[in-house]
């Protein structure tokens, strides 16, 4: 779904703000639902009834998935990011963080060393701070919304950067999210690396990553701006280091 709408009907004051206003950056989110009661009854087609139940929503990238902790999941999902501050915890202190530092401790005992908690490096992700807002616009509480500067302008697509603001790239990723972006990467690097903290922006915290680099097909710089999607019976998978699958590295 792609929503093409003027900036100054996003901001509170309804003008382009400068990036270094209070009022330049904006918070989303998006929302699923569906009926409340389904019926399956085979092989008749299901039937849908009652009001409307929200059962997913997103904001950051791989919140629910690699932040939000097992037993919270659901909770999280059909809640709203004004009531995140039961979830603080968990933006804070990533249980993702103590998963790969198990792992790669295992692998490579005292390699890796993570940030302990509370994680307050990662207070750009779920807060209006700097980079991302402007110095002294309020932080406001903690909350998962995709954070937008609307005052920075767009990178060009030759000049960009995969890991957005990690890359010197400040248009992408966590300013807003871009097709492009590589989140996992990103996040990867930022919330369990802890590279926002300068004292851990070193190896191998700023190289952690899932070893996938580029997409398989080129994006397009028009809509729908994916490539066409291919086929899903003649098409066999094409992994990184395979020709066409793109480099590891």
């Amino acid at each position: 779904m792609a929503i093409e709408v003027p900036i100054e009907v996003l901001t509170r004051t309804h003008v382009l703000e400068p990036a270094n206003s209070p009022d330049a950056t904006i918070g989303i989110w998006g929302t699923t639902s569906r009926p409340r009661l389904t019926v399956r009854r085979s092989p008749n087609p299901a039937i849908s009834s009652g009001s409307y139940r929200q059962v997913q929503r997103m904001g950051n990238p791989l919140i629910n998935e690699l932040v939000i902790g097992i037993g919270s999941k659901d909770r999280f999902s059909m809640d709203q990011p004004v009531n995140d501050s039961q979830f603080a915890n968990f933006f804070l202190d990533p249980p993702i963080v103590h998963v790969v530092d198990a792992i790669y401790g295992k692998l490579f005992p005292g390699a890796l060393t993570v940030p302990t908690a509370p994680r307050t490096d990662l207070l750009p992700l779920v807060t209006y701070a700097a980079p991302i807002a402007a110095p002294g616009t309020p932080a406001g509480p903690v909350a998962d919304m995709l954070r937008l500067n609307t005052g920075v302008p767009a990178t060009p697509f030759v000049n960009a950067s995969r890991l957005g603001l990690l890359g010197g790239d400040a248009a992408g990723y966590p300013n807003g999210r871009r097709l492009f972006d590589d989140v996992v990467d990103i996040t990867l690097r930022v919330a369990v690396g802890g590279v926002l903290i300068p004292s851990f922006n070193h190896f191998p915290n700023n190289i952690l990553g899932d070893g996938v680099n580029v997409n398989d097909a080129p994006y397009q710089l028009q809509f729908p701006y994916l490539a066409d999607c291919p086929s899903g019976r003649n098409r066999r998978h094409i992994d990184p280091g395979e020709p066409g699958g793109g480099p590891v590295q």
